[in-house]
C-alpha cells in the first residue's frame, strides 16, 4: 500500500508543475498582449494629439 501513496505523490508533483508551466505561459501572453495594446494606443494617441494640435484650417 505504500507504494501506492508514493506513485500517487510523485504524479501529483507532475501535475502541479504542468499547471505551473501552463500558468507562466498564461502570464508571459498576457504581458506581452498588454505591452502591445500599450504601444499601439500611444501610437494612435500621439496620431491624435498631431491632429488636435495642427494649424492646419
Amino acid at each position: 500500500m505504500n507504494g501506492r501513496r508514493q506513485r500517487r505523490r510523485e504524479h501529483r508533483s507532475g501535475q502541479a508543475m504542468a499547471e505551473f508551466i501552463v500558468v507562466a505561459a498564461s502570464m508571459l501572453l498576457l504581458m506581452i498582449m498588454t505591452a502591445l495594446f500599450l504601444y499601439y494606443f500611444r501610437e494612435y494617441g500621439g496620431r491624435v494629439l498631431n491632429l488636435v494640435a495642427s494649424e492646419f484650417p
